[in-house]
């Protein structure tokens, strides 16, 4: 375990904000997550240290982990059919501004996972696979990558060929997970080409989901997310990297997600059967999550692109 000053303000000065279970572990203890006094970002503190945080990440149950070779239940197959539709979305966020290429652009996806929204690059946006770069920690999903084609996947940034610059880094839902987060923010600035585009999605600590579930709101992810993020505190950390923000918007998916497996996490944790008042609960909160889900300040989750200064 390990106590961590604050990315943004360099002190720790914290409040406590909210103590969370694990939702794989809803016996064990719960975990404390503070807000800095000084720059308002909400983050676990302490925090399991980067030895330690691979067994907090259940192989069998880990959605991120989830690939076509792996799926065992109707639930499973669900959550990867689901994930083929919105790999379109995403896809156009991250290839928006490019227009066409010549065959020389390079993408970086950082925890990408299996490598599917970078193998959707290459099937339908015609991206050469050899320009195509992932970064995994979890060995078992890295290989399900190469065994799907990726031929560039790499542990960390270090990996990567010295002399590789990209056009595009993504960090989907990956940012909040990262230790070591200044040195790979300043790394991923390193790495980007002049013209190129940092594309960060991330849960907002400030939506109304998280408001109405609290310590149940299923983003918290505890102990695996280190970091909750606004637009607002993810501008100042990436400032302090050399970024600026130039666009932020909702990303609507989330709010799906978030408050259907935060109503169940909150059956589960209260020893309640998930019955139809539960799914009436998730539906009304469903919808005002996405009226207010137009404003990327209280969306369940939010893209936003920035440029290096």
């Amino acid at each position: 375990m390990e106590l961590v000053p604050c990315p943004i303000a360099g002190d720790r000065d914290f409040a406590h904000w909210i103590d969370a279970p694990d939702r794989f572990d809803l016996k064990g203890p719960t975990w404390t997550i503070v807000r800095s006094n000084s720059s308002g970002l909400v983050m676990l503190n302490p925090r399991p240290d980067e030895s330690e945080a691979g067994r907090h990440y259940p192989d069998e149950s880990y959605d991120p982990f989830m690939h076509e070779g792996k799926h065992r239940s109707a639930r499973d197959r669900a959550y990867l059919a689901t994930s083929r539709l919105l790999l379109r979305i995403k896809a156009s966020m991250v290839m928006s501004g490019l227009g066409k290429h010549d065959g020389s652009l390079r993408i970086l996806d950082v925890g990408c996972s299996a490598g599917r929204l970078l193998l959707h690059l290459h099937r339908h946006w015609g991206v050469p696979v050899e320009n195509l770069h992932g970064i995994e920690p979890d060995s078992g999903t890295r290989a399900a990558a190469r065994a799907a084609g990726l031929t560039q996947m790499y542990v960390g940034f270090e990996e990567a060929p010295p002399d590789c610059r990209f056009d595009r880094i993504v960090f989907w839902h990956a940012l909040e997970h990262i230790h070591r987060i200044s040195d790979t923010l300043d790394a991923a600035r390193r790495r980007l080409k002049p013209d190129g585009v940092l594309i960060v999605a991330l849960p907002n600590i400030d939506s109304r989901d998280a408001a109405i579930y609290g310590a149940d709101w299923v983003a918290l992810d505890a102990p695996r997310h280190l970091y909750h993020f606004t637009p607002y505190t993810l501008g100042a950390l990436l400032a302090g990297h050399g970024f600026t923000l130039t666009d932020v918007k909702p990303y609507i998916p989330d709010a799906l997600y978030n408050v259907w497996y935060s109503e169940k996490l909150r059956c589960d944790r209260t020893g309640m059967r998930f019955g139809i008042n539960n799914v009436m609960h998730a539906v009304a909160n469903t919808g005002k999550a996405l009226m207010e889900g137009v404003n990327p300040e209280r969306a369940s989750g939010f893209v936003c692109r920035a440029i290096t200064s």
